[in-house]
């Protein structure tokens, strides 16, 4: 799977780049998305942020700092505040 992605994502930069961002945001809800709806909420962000940034094993300020800051800049996208994000504002 992870190859066929790097193709996918290769293959739409290609194109362009918001294609490619687009094509991204897309498979990063797909990929993350565990109720289905389509959006992220805020249990699958941080369980997102969390596989990449496991707190078991990076602990301490730094990596509590890292957790919260990319948290905080995914949640920036959120154009419409609904505390979801969609493809379209991951884009963004």
């Amino acid at each position: 799977m992870a190859a066929g992605l790097i193709a996918l994502l290769t293959g739409a930069c290609a194109l362009n780049a918001q294609t490619g961002i687009a094509v991204g945001a897309g498979v990063t809800v797909a990929v993350n998305d565990r109720d289905g709806d389509g959006m992220l909420d805020a249990g699958e962000v941080q369980a997102m942020v969390e596989r990449v940034f496991p707190p078991a094993t990076l602990t301490g300020g730094f990596w509590d700092g890292m957790r919260a800051s990319v948290t905080a800049a995914y949640w920036s996208k959120d154009r419409n505040r609904d505390g979801r994000l969609s493809p379209v504002e991951l884009a963004r």
